[in-house]
């Protein structure tokens, strides 16, 4: 394995790590909390993704990755919106 590689594994370990911080912090009880929380882990999981499709040659990852970026704030929104409180 060369430097390059290995340096996006370990990327994607450090954003796996991010991923769970922001589950934490969207756990909370406000809305703001979990409005950053939901997006920081969609971001997080796009990126994931996209790193997978470049490491593996797996296509549909960049597209469900593109997906998840054109539908995450109306996610983000319903998700903090639950977890403050609320009902859908």
């Amino acid at each position: 394995m060369d430097f390059l590689t290995i340096s996006e594994l370990f990327l994607m370990l450090c954003l796996i790590v991010y991923m769970l911080a922001n589950v934490k912090i969207a756990a909370r009880r406000t809305i703001g909390s979990a409005l950053a929380g939901v997006a920081g882990f969609t971001i997080a999981l796009a990126i994931v993704l996209t790193m997978v499709s470049s490491l593996t040659g797996i296509d549909f990852c960049r597209d469900i990755a593109f997906a998840i970026l054109i539908l995450s704030p109306v996610g983000t929104i319903a998700v903090s919106y639950v977890l403050g409180g609320g009902d859908l």
